[in-house]
């Protein structure tokens, strides 16, 4: 999903989100979790102020930005329980 994106610069240079537009709704990035880099863009991990989590994906080629993936501020997550002993290989 296409998503307005407003950056910033840190002080290394680095361009990284600092709100983005939902339809209506502008979001503040309030902090940026995670960032890592892919063939076509950057990703990067942030908690909005509305406390949701959301992965965003740009700048691509043409300058647009784009809503990846989107956890909502009570979800659980998906881990799973597990029965035994826990032992590394």
């Amino acid at each position: 999903m296409k998503v307005k994106v407003e950056s910033q610069s840190d002080s290394k240079g680095q361009e990284s989100p600092a709100r983005f537009t939902l339809g209506t709704r502008v979001i503040q990035v309030e902090a940026c979790v995670d960032r890592w880099h892919g063939e076509q863009a950057c990703y990067y991990r942030v908690l909005g102020s509305d406390e949701n989590s959301y992965i965003l994906k740009g700048p691509l080629e043409d300058g647009s930005w784009e809503l990846v993936s989107f956890t909502h501020k009570d979800s659980r997550g998906t881990e799973l329980e597990y029965e035994g002993k826990r032992e590394l290989q």
